[in-house]
């Protein structure tokens, strides 16, 4: 329990209506709406809401669910815990190439719907047989609630049972085109059944976060390799998503500041900007391995941190 009069804080949230990041004091989660960055209210707002003075979901919101919406409220967590990530010294490295056609924008099938995700990324196989997708679990949040499947539920082995019978397909697309929608290059059919995956109600504890998915062996995808083990505190890293306007690079640098059996959380460089939509995005380290799998941004003293499925995670979900 937090200790007396702690500052208590919601470093991976930020309130949609008044864009307070972090939010202090409590959180208040909509359940109906999909897992991302429009589902949340600081305590201020939630009571405005209540008094019907402002909207929710946001006007801008990706999608609306019809009501009525049903919010949870979290208490946060002591903002002297996180104080160490801020400290550890930053780390320069040479940026790895990221190549054509391995990050991508995962179009999800459910029979006749479709759900854009944000992102995911192609890792070579390492039992013999095709390529394989990987994303975050709670991307396809939106699906999962449309076919009525709870992914924030502890019963794992539903979650992995009948998701899969409700993706149908997946497009990819190329993030990196002018024209991502019309920059459709391959495909991926078959989402694996993984028994231990849900999405984390307490961030940054999300090394159950992830979903996958075989990519069809005539699809023209550059998968690149996992790494072996995750980086080192310290260690520089790389998310590789879509560059901000008038960019060019395909990557955001960041050095690790935490990595245990369940976090695995980095910080940007004072010149890097909160990429709101790049869950799934794939984390990179100087050798161009993949070694997590990007999941949730915030923001603690006006620097920006990142936390994401590591590599020893994916691997033994995948049982690699």
């Amino acid at each position: 329990m937090p200790s007396t009069g702690a500052e208590l804080v919601h470093i991976w949230n930020r309130c949609h209506a008044c864009g307070a990041i972090p939010i202090i004091g409590q959180r208040f989660t909509c359940k109906t709406c999909p897992a991302g960055a429009g589902n949340d209210l600081c305590e201020s707002c939630y009571r405005l809401f209540e008094q019907g003075r402002i909207e929710h979901p946001s006007p801008e919101a990706r999608e609306a669910p019809l009501g009525p919406h049903v919010f949870r409220a979290f208490e946060g967590t002591e903002k002297e815990q996180a104080l160490p990530w801020l400290a550890v010294p930053w780390s320069d490295g040479i940026a790895p190439k990221v190549l054509d056609r391995f990050v991508v924008r995962p179009e999800f099938r459910s029979g006749r719907e479709s759900f854009v995700g944000s992102y995911g990324f192609a890792v070579a196989a390492e039992d013999g047989k095709a390529p394989v997708m990987l994303t975050a679990l709670h991307v396809l949040d939106e699906l999962a609630k449309f076919r009525g499947i709870d992914c924030f539920s502890n019963d794992t082995g539903y979650i992995a049972r009948e998701l899969p019978q409700q993706v149908t397909g997946v497009q990819l697309h190329d993030p990196f085109a002018a024209n991502w929608v019309l920059a459709e290059f391959g495909s991926a059919r078959n989402m694996l059944p993984l028994s231990d995956t849900r999405i984390p109600a307490a961030e940054p504890h999300s090394q159950q976060d992830i979903a996958a998915f075989r990519i069809d062996p005539s699809s023209p995808v550059q998968p690149v390799r996992l790494a072996t083990a995750p980086p080192a505190v310290g260690e520089p890293i790389w998310l590789a998503v879509k560059p901000e306007r008038n960019a060019r690079e395909r990557t955001t640098q960041a050095v690790v500041v935490e990595i245990s059996r369940e976090t695995f959380v980095f910080r940007f460089g004072s010149s890097g900007t909160l990429a709101i939509h790049s869950s799934g995005a794939p984390l990179l380290n100087r050798a161009g391995e993949v070694v997590g799998i990007n999941v949730g941004g915030g923001m603690l003293d006006k620097q920006i941190l990142g936390h994401a499925v590591h590599v020893a995670s994916v691997r033994r979900h995948l049982g690699w």
